[in-house]
């Protein structure tokens, strides 16, 4: 997928401990063919003066997923809770109406979530957002809602 200039993107880069974690950015410019230069929006520079931008590879980009309204989770689905700010994807293990126990993939820690940090964890392949769960593409999902 071509990204354009100010598309809101998320990054989930490959290196040790960031795996299904994807932090918010701007897409600020391409750089050379497979790298787009990228300034996130809840990561700062080491001394935190302001927000990181960095060089990222192609396949650690995606577009922000779209989300239907209103979905309700069941026990042991896969999603995806906001913490630390970033989204992480994780696995719901309890609800407590209307909010969430996530266990989280990257750290294994349980977190309590508002039910508006909580949203379907979805995978971008091949310009196309798929639920890892089924395998079905998501378009047909997320037009008509949840089930």
């Amino acid at each position: 997928m071509a990204f354009k200039l100010n598309d809101l993107v998320e990054i989930c880069k490959k290196e040790e401990g960031f795996s299904g974690v994807y932090y918010t950015a701007i897409l600020l410019a391409a750089v050379g063919r497979k790298r787009y230069l990228v300034r996130y929006e809840n990561r700062f520079n080491e001394d935190g003066s302001r927000f990181l931008t960095e060089a990222v590879d192609s396949d650690e980009i995606r577009p922000s997923p779209p989300q239907p309204s209103g979905y309700n989770f069941a026990m042991a689905e896969r999603v995806e809770a906001f913490v630390d700010f970033a989204w992480r994807v994780g696995t719901v293990i309890r609800k407590v109406d209307p909010n969430y126990y996530v266990k989280l993939d990257c750290n294994g820690k349980e977190h309590h979530c508002p039910f508006f940090k909580v949203r379907r964890h979805l995978e971008w392949q091949n310009g196309t957002w798929l639920s890892p769960a089924t395998g079905v593409i998501c378009q047909s999902l997320l037009l008509l809602g949840p089930s």
